[in-house]
């Protein structure tokens, strides 16, 4: 995902490189030469492949099966259509190429020592026309305008002196300077570089945004002279310049350099982020500010797009985005249109210090996390998958779309770089431009429509790739799944909900476990073939994939089908710990299918139904990292480890693990409810998602476990606790890293585990308290159980937010819940969602008996560090002898005490406040 390129107005900086380069070429050819001459001493298999007028064909696959193999090799001719097999072993061999548009071709070879191949493929007899996959791959990189974005040079410069630029909460103040614009592209400016003396301010338009400004920086507002800006921009946002142009002056050094710099910095991707925002905006799915531009030229009403790219005194890579629409950062999904970070990962104040919805949005009520970020709504993905032996993925995705933004002509897909696109086609088959740069570089993919589609009218484009990154080979048959979201064209990702009709081709010896319902399944030569369909449409597609044993489990009770998928040999590096080769995989299997079924059993009764009827339990080689996708779940190895295993394996008893092994299985299985049935808005409302499923995990502990459940709960909920409120190395508690609402943002150089210690846990809470004061002595869960299944039901065709699950709190909250005497739950919501206080509490009681062996019970309780409008039900307990019970909720505002007496039926063996961790407090 990088590329360097030098404008046309500098050609002679390139131009000493010329030569240089051409004697690399030459070595590296005399180099690979003589590594040819060596390899084809070995038995080889090798060959070109042309089309009948002898040019070579690009992508043909090749298989090679016979001799010893017990598996195909599968491989692909490279750009100049060649292909090699070394390291063959003596015999025969059968040789089977295939191209799209080409007639298949099998060759039989007897193998003694070296064969070179010329495999002329024949033209397809149903076709009359056929275009290979080297005019496709023409296609890459190669619109027009795109080009001209790529290399656009310096225009004209002016003076800009003491003349001021307001972009919503930011001010550009220019004191005394240039501003070189860049040349028009299709008569557009996209962009300009200013070099002198100048100042930003930014003030956050609300309180939480300078809180959170403040925690990032030191103050609430941004101020920071400035050197160079960068600017990149579509639209109408030249003409905020033009008031402020001076006369003419010749182009400053300076700008070249700037701008070649902003090149080199914005275009280059790292395989290992350094920091959050490098990982953010140089990860696998970094913009091509480019391609993003690009759209802006070809749709004069596409959304306005304004980056400036500041050199500050004190900070160097200041970052400052406008982007109506898809979001300022698109890579959070999330609707917030203005941003500033400080680009700077090795730094201890590197991170997002700004993001937020525009002002106008604000004054006119209209920010809000469920605001649509789509260009394009994905209705299915047609995908076709081949797995080769050397775990080589070869793929085709047709993808049907709609626009929902008038005008629009380019679309950006999520895909892992390392997969290569050959080719995109429009439903007539005719090739269309794409945007993929290396995948150093900015590699994202991007399609070109060749015109504006219509509003309203449905289109489909295939795309052809492959690659490698998406399996890594654990051994012994299993495999990491690494690309989850990535490894086919998404073009949401979790923003909506699509069709999925996914069709895979992988080795005999192994298995696809995939999201859907398997709809068939066959064998072609030496390679299995299954075909799934998702009846339902479903944020995600996704697989597991290795050499699994497969159990089955029916749950009448719920009418869930659940297969479980093990392993029998574990991963290569795991084999090393002779405790672990004593796991049962099969038993331990059934052990978490049971688990399922149970907790299948817990959230169709708490939260309704699903709109699943299978569920696939995979383990997977990762230890201690379990994910789930729609009916489908990857559980880590450790999930099927023991407790002797865990002792033998750590020295020691480690809780913190034994935790994570009790819980795991039942927090994914959860998410087929939070996460897929109910989806999340923003990263803002992503504690919905896992803080729901945490929550979930210990309604499991409570409900579903057999005997006495009160151990293993309140130590769940002590565990959760503790990872809120414990400090680390910096003396900051997760607690202290921001409001839950702040999601991943909460993760900073001083705070790196925030986000799961606040996230998780807190959000468990948020539920675990409200069930709380939603019970009554009456109706038990009942009402708490309504309100969920409301929610459920509410969100199964549009994604959750905060918001909207607070309007469903406020459509079901009781009297006694009424603490701020509104009808509203804002109290509630302001403390533990958009705030960071935990109070603290004290009991002091008497028992004082009464006629009759009744008792009275006289009790005082303290809530303290808290502000005087920090509100709370405070749940009271007492034991009779059979354990805490509840008897009621007191509420309490502020640093202060209140102080009842209740009359009891007998005298309790204790009082306690919180027996059963109902509630969060220090």
């Amino acid at each position: 995902m990088q590329s360097y390129f030098v404008s046309d107005a500098h050609r002679c900086v390139v131009a000493p490189r010329r030569n240089l380069l051409s004697l690399l070429r030459k070595f590296t050819l005399i180099l690979v030469c003589l590594m040819s001459s060596v390899l084809l001493h070995a038995e080889t298999i090798s060959g070109v492949v042309l089309d009948p007028a002898g040019a070579v064909i690009v992508g043909a696959h090749i298989e090679i099966t016979g001799g010893e193999l017990t598996q195909p090799i599968v491989i692909s001719s490279n750009a100049r259509g060649e292909f090699a097999s070394p390291d063959l072993k003596p015999g025969s061999y059968s040789v089977r190429v295939t191209s799209t548009g080409f007639e298949q071709l099998v060759k039989t070879v007897d193998l003694q020592g070296t064969v070179e191949l010329q495999l002329k493929l024949a033209i397809a007899k149903q076709h009359e026309e056929v275009t290979v996959v080297t005019k496709g791959r023409a296609y890459a990189n190669a619109d027009p305008v795109y080009k001209q974005l790529r290399n656009v040079g310096l225009g004209e410069t002016f003076r800009l002196d003491d003349f001021t630029v307001r972009m919503d909460a930011a001010t550009f103040h220019f004191q005394k300077g240039t501003l070189t614009l860049l040349n028009p592209v299709n008569g557009v400016v996209t962009g300009a570089i200013y070099i002198g003396e100048g100042h930003l301010n930014l003030k956050p338009v609300t309180l939480l945004d300078a809180t959170e400004l403040k925690r990032r920086s030191g103050t609430e507002e941004v101020d920071e002279d400035f050197s160079e800006v960068v600017f990149r921009f579509t639209g109408g946002e030249p003409k905020k310049f033009a008031p402020g142009l001076k006369e003419k002056v010749e182009t400053p050094d300076d700008a070249v350099s700037a701008f070649e710099h902003w090149k080199e910095k914005v275009r280059k991707r790292h395989e290992e982020a350094l920091g959050f925002t490098e990982y953010l905006l140089h990860g696998e799915d970094m913009d091509n500010v480019d391609a993003d531009l690009l759209a802006g030229v070809y749709n004069p009403a596409h959304p306005p797009f304004f980056n400036a790219y500041i050199r500050g005194r004190k900070h160097k890579d200041l970052r400052f985005f406008v982007r109506t629409r898809v979001g300022a950062i698109p890579q959070l999904d999330s609707p917030e249109e203005v941003a500033l970070l400080n680009y700077d990962p090795e730094s201890m104040d590197d991170g997002i210090w700004y993001l937020s919805h525009l002002q106008a949005e604000f004054i006119n009520h209209r920010a809000s996390s469920n605001e649509d970020r789509r260009l394009f709504a994905t209705h299915s993905y047609k995908i076709e998958t081949i797995i080769s032996k050397n775990d080589h993925l070869f793929s085709t995705a047709s993808i049907l779309f709609e626009p929902l933004v008038a005008g629009e002509r380019v679309l950006k897909f999520g895909l892992l770089p390392n997969l290569r696109v050959s080719r995109v086609t429009d439903d007539q088959s005719q090739d269309i431009y794409y945007v993929q740069e290396s995948r150093k570089e900015d590699g994202s993919f991007y399609v070109i429509l060749p015109r504006a589609p219509e509003m309203g009218k449905q289109y489909s484009i295939t795309v052809q790739y492959e690659g490698d990154k998406v399996l890594q080979s654990a051994g012994d048959g299993s495999f990491y799944v690494r690309a989850r979201t990535s490894w086919y064209p998404n073009l949401n990702g979790f923003g909506e909900h699509s069709l999925y009709d996914l069709t895979f081709k992988v080795p005999k010896r192994y298995k696809v476990i995939s999201v859907g319902k398997l709809k068939g399944e066959s064998t072609e030569q030496d390679f299995a073939v299954t075909h799934w369909i998702t009846p339902e449409p479903v944020a995600v597609a996704g697989f597991n994939y290795g050499n699994y044993q497969k159990l089955e489990l029916a749950d009448e009770k719920t009418g869930f089908k659940i297969s479980g998928f093990y392993l029998t040999e574990l991963p290569d590096n795991l084999s090393q710990f002779s405790i672990l080769k004593t796991i049962a995989p099969k038993s331990m299997t059934k052990y978490a299918m049971e688990q399922t079924r149970a907790q299948l059993q817990v959230c169709n009764f708490f939260f309704g139904k699903i709109p699943y009827e299978e569920i696939y339990i995979t383990e997977q080689p990762d230890f201690n990292f379990g994910q789930s996708w729609p009916n489908l779940v990857y559980l880590p190895i450790s999930a099927y480890t023991d407790a002797t295993q865990r002792w033998m394996l750590f020295g020691t008893i480690n809780t913190k693990f034994t935790g994570f092994v009790q819980e795991v299985t039942p927090h994914e299985v959860a998410h087929q409810w939070w996460g897929h049935a109910v989806g999340w808005a923003s990263y803002h409302d992503q504690w919905l998602s896992e803080g729901f499923a945490e929550f979930s995990a210990g309604l499991f502990l409570q409900q579903a476990v057999a005997g006495d459940w009160r151990k293993d709960y309140i130590e769940f909920w002590e565990r959760l606790q503790k990872r809120i409120v414990e400090r680390n190395n910096f003396g900051i508690a997760p607690n202290d890293a921001g409001p839950l609402w702040m999601g991943q943002r909460l993760s900073s150089p001083r705070s790196m585990n925030a986000y799961q210690n606040v996230t998780y846990p807190k959000g468990a809470f948020i539920l675990q308290m409200l069930r709380s004061i939603m019970f009554s002595q009456q109706d038990g869960d009942k009402p708490f159980i309504d309100m969920m299944h409301d929610f459920v039901d509410s969100h199964r065709d549009k994604p959750a937010s905060t918001e909207s699950f607070k309007a469903i709190v406020e459509k079901h909250m009781s009297k006694l819940m009424d603490l701020a005497g509104n009808g509203r739950m804002d109290w509630f919501f302001n403390e533990w969602v958009y705030g960071t206080q935990i109070p603290k509490y004290h009991l002091d009681y008497q028992l004082i008996p009464l006629d009759g062996g009744k008792t009275n019970l006289h009790m005082t309780i303290t809530q303290s560090e808290v502000d005087d409008q920090f509100r709370m039900l405070v749940p009271v307990f007492v034991d009779f002898g059979k354990g805490m019970v509840p008897i009621g909720q007191l509420g309490i505002k502020g640093n202060s005490s209140r102080t009842l007496d209740v009359p009891l039926p007998m005298q309790p063996k204790k009082v306690a406040l919180n027996a059963y961790k109902d509630m969060l407090e220090r």
